[in-house]
């Protein structure tokens, strides 16, 4: 094999190396926008089996059905009329300051009142206010509802709720998610880790290969293609991956 082809194909190599490294640092760095709610399918249940685990209720008006469900066998339903309910989830560390997206996945009827998909934001002393999702009328399968919003400065810690007050109406939701914002940042830092590592592959070919081609100079481009195609796709397969275990 002559030189620059095995250039070429030592670039691969180093472009799925570089794809590791930017995953690897953005894992150690926290960086990876995984869904922070604790059992979102609210499948694994409590001891007794009344509630799903990490979630609570407020009673009258909640179901942990079976009636209906969009992942595995189990949902949350809310019941009510002219009532107030509420079921009220864990969600792991947040950050104040940094953007959040949360959603979930809802089917049934709105009658009357409000029905809502909240975040409510706490600091060390209590809760500081929330931000809503409205759900209104009917919903005919499972429907994809959620929001955008920015953490509190002085935000430690959250709750996703899923709540009617003064409501009329029987809404299950399932499959919920509360996820920080950042993959547009995550994948400019990951190509920054990408450029250094083939800069660092520059010097390390030229040095194992540059007296044996006519023209050295040529080191520098050979397999850059392939380079970025490896990084890309694995990357993109890492980054999906981690963020969805």
């Amino acid at each position: 094999m002559k030189p620059l082809e095995t250039v070429y194909w030592l670039r691969l190599g180093f472009g799925i190396l570089a794809a590791f490294l930017a995953v690897g640092f953005l894992v150690i760095a926290g960086a990876v926008s995984t869904n922070l709610v604790v059992n979102p399918s609210v499948e694994v249940a409590n001891a007794g089996a009344t509630a799903p685990q990490n979630w609570s209720s407020s009673g009258n008006g909640t179901v942990w059905s079976t009636a209906y469900a969009r992942t595995g066998s189990r949902s949350l339903e809310i019941d009510v009329t002219n009532a107030t309910a509420n079921w009220t989830g864990e969600v792991g560390q947040i950050y104040g300051g940094n953007v959040y997206h949360i959603e979930g996945f809802f089917d049934g009827q709105v009658v009357k009142g409000q029905f809502f998909l909240t975040i409510s934001w706490f600091s060390d002393s209590g809760e500081i206010g929330d931000n809503d999702v409205a759900l209104l009328g009917n919903y005919s399968g499972w429907q994809l509802v959620g929001g955008t919003f920015t953490a509190p400065s002085v935000a430690k810690s959250c709750e996703i709720v899923f709540r009617a007050v003064n409501g009329s109406g029987d809404l299950f939701g399932d499959d919920f998610d509360v996820r920080q914002t950042e993959p547009v940042q995550s994948f400019f830092n990951s190509a920054s880790i990408a450029i250094l590592v083939y800069i660092a592959s520059y010097y390390v070919l030229k040095s194992r290969f540059g007296p044996k081609v006519s023209k050295p100079q040529k080191i520098l481009t050979a397999g850059i293609g392939i380079y970025i195609l490896a990084w890309l796709v694995i990357w993109a397969l890492l980054y999906t991956l981690v963020a969805g275990a």
